[in-house]
């Protein structure tokens, strides 16, 4: 079965709701963009970071700091620039051209001169190796299961012996409602037909949205020999997940 490419639904995005594409809620969309809410949005994003930062020095390694950070699938760089302030250097990386333009506005205004910006394929082919931490949130969901396993298998082998990965999967739906949905965007044009219905462009795009097998992400953690593990819960709206923290062990 041919792996499905999402990645015109986000160059869509990037172009039309760049924010939006990061934080799905209404406040976000380019229309209703103000000066204050986008500095909530950059707020979120510190926040984020502080948090994941806080909970690696708990669970996985307290003396842990970032030198080399990637952010895998980094938007307008709402992570990228407060990683910036604690790694020496930080590579964000994402499948749409319109996201990273916009990244880099965002860490030109704050004169960041500390992150790469790079355009990924699912070889990771523009990636250099040993970061010593590799993040990604609320992105592989919107990957095909098939096509994310495979990221997710190169991301771990760009991780340093010794770094930390923390990423985000979402693994169940407690909306019944919404998986029957989901499944009937998958029909030809019936998302298009949809977008009619809710007053929205013909061509407006959808983001998808997949559920992940835990056992095959663990098996993933075992065959690098991750040890030190933890792993958190999410609950988006009945969108259940889990943010995996783990650390690959130094020769």
């Amino acid at each position: 079965m041919p792996i499905r490419n999402t990645d015109r639904q986000w160059e869509k995005f990037g172009k039309d709701d760049p924010y939006f594409g990061v934080l799905s809620q209404s406040r976000f969309k380019t229309a209703a963009l103000t000066e204050e809410t986008r500095a909530e949005f950059f707020r979120s994003g510190e926040e984020h970071i502080a948090e994941v930062l806080r909970k690696v020095h708990e669970h996985i390694d307290r003396s842990f700091t970032p030198r080399k950070a990637m952010d895998f699938g980094c938007g307008v760089g709402r992570l990228v620039i407060p990683l910036s302030r604690v790694a020496k250097e930080v590579t964000g990386v994402d499948v749409s051209a319109s996201m990273l333009t916009e990244a880099r506005k965002n860490c030109d205004a704050r004169s960041i001169q500390n992150v790469k910006l790079v355009s990924a394929d699912d070889e990771l082919t523009a990636l250099e190796t040993n970061y010593d931490f590799i993040h990604s949130f609320i992105v592989f969901q919107h990957i095909p299961v098939q096509r994310g396993e495979l990221i997710f298998q190169r991301l771990i082998a760009q991780l340093a012996d010794g770094g930390v990965c923390v990423v985000h999967f979402t693994y169940g739906d407690e909306r019944p409602i919404k998986r029957l949905i989901w499944w009937i965007r998958r029909i030809p044009l019936a998302a298009n037909f949809a977008n009619l219905l809710r007053g929205r462009r013909f061509s407006y795009p959808s983001m998808e949205m997949n559920s992940y097998d835990l056992n095959r992400l663990l098996r993933f953690l075992n065959q690098c020999n991750a040890r030190d593990v933890y792993a958190e819960l999410t609950d988006h709206g009945g969108k259940l997940g889990v943010v995996l923290y783990f650390k690959k062990p130094a020769r």
